[in-house]
């Protein structure tokens, strides 16, 4: 199956890319990828489709924002022109399938991102030790915008017992974070640039991912550290509601400051054993799917797609052909 997945315009993405260059090791496939449409593939799937004025049918676009996100640069009358047009819409969470549904656009598929079982494994359930501070990691990189949740750390921090907590960053910018927990007197690690070989070593190090975005359409960290066994601490973004199940294999954060604290403190003290049984939880959790799934539900949608197409061709040549008999007849 030749599928050409079109990015519209070079703009740089590692994400796209390391998600690209599953797909293209992947033997079901015969992948291109280009700015523009190439002649003579089976299937165009769009990731940029708001750059677009049309698609070349069949199409497939991949919703990979928030679509509540609120900035005006992914405003929702940017991409639904293309999302209509498209004859499979693949979203990454049931909310954004949702989200269009009450639009009237039915026409979707829910497909997360998945995770590398050759690199994420699960780790024992840690033991917690009285008194001792539970390590958060935060695993994205940081935006001007503060979308990730910056401003909520900060106020989190700002009021919290020092010796309730260290934190581990990686990602792009988060020394500014790194500075700012440590002039308030908590223990941090910081790495912004990390090979992603290493990441599963800070899953092994820290007791909970800490997720305090406004907006995600997913993040990508969450089914790599569910896949590790490392329970989750997040606002309900993305695809977290359709992966974590509250106070199994992780908890759902307010954004207010105050509740956060409380989890963070609720933690360390191992509240009605809440510590022990979200590693449990987390442990034995097996609701996040490996990249080959992710594909093979991709190509599903390509077969459902190109099938589509096939037909549609079928009834236009029938009724053409019905068309030539009566015109004969008469």
């Amino acid at each position: 199956m030749k599928v050409n997945f079109v990015m519209s315009r070079d703009l740089g993405s590692k994400i796209f890319s390391d998600i690209f260059r599953r797909f293209a090791q992947d033997n079901r496939l015969s992948l291109a990828i280009s700015e523009e449409p190439l002649p003579n593939a089976d299937v165009y799937h769009y990731h940029r489709p708001q750059l677009e004025k049309e698609l070349v049918s069949p199409s497939v676009v991949t919703v990979h924002h928030d679509l509540e996100d609120t900035d005006p640069s992914v405003a929702f009358e940017l991409f639904e022109p293309r999302y209509r047009q498209a004859k499979r819409v693949i979203c990454l969470n049931t909310g954004q399938a949702q989200f269009l549904a009450a639009r009237g656009i039915h026409n979707t598929s829910v497909i997360p991102h998945g995770f590398d079982p050759g690199l994420f494994q699960k780790k024992g359930p840690r033991t917690h030790i009285p008194g001792t501070p539970v390590k958060l990691g935060i695993l994205s990189r940081r935006y001007g915008r503060r979308v990730k949740g910056e401003v909520l750390l900060e106020e989190v921090v700002q009021s919290l017992p020092r010796d309730v907590a260290e934190f581990y960053l990686v990602g792009e910018g988060r020394s500014k974070d790194a500075r700012m927990l440590e002039d308030y007197g908590f223990a941090c690690r910081c790495f912004e640039i990390l090979p992603y070989r290493l990441y599963p070593e800070i899953y092994k190090a820290i007791d909970f991912l800490l997720v305090l975005s406004s907006f995600e359409g997913g993040p990508a960290n969450i089914p790599e550290a569910l896949a590790t066994g490392t329970p989750v601490l997040t606002t309900p973004v993305g695809f977290a509601p359709d992966l974590i199940e509250e106070g199994v294999s992780g908890l759902f954060l307010s954004k207010d400051f105050t509740q956060v604290q409380t989890t963070i403190l609720s933690l360390k003290d191992n509240n009605d054993t809440m510590y022990d049984r979200l590693m449990m939880g987390a442990h034995e959790s097996d609701v996040a799917i490996p990249w080959s799934t992710v594909i093979s539900k991709h190509v599903e949608v390509y077969d459902q797609v190109l099938k589509g197409r096939l037909k549609s061709t079928a009834l236009t040549l029938q009724k053409k052909k019905n068309q030539e008999m009566l015109r004969l007849n008469v």
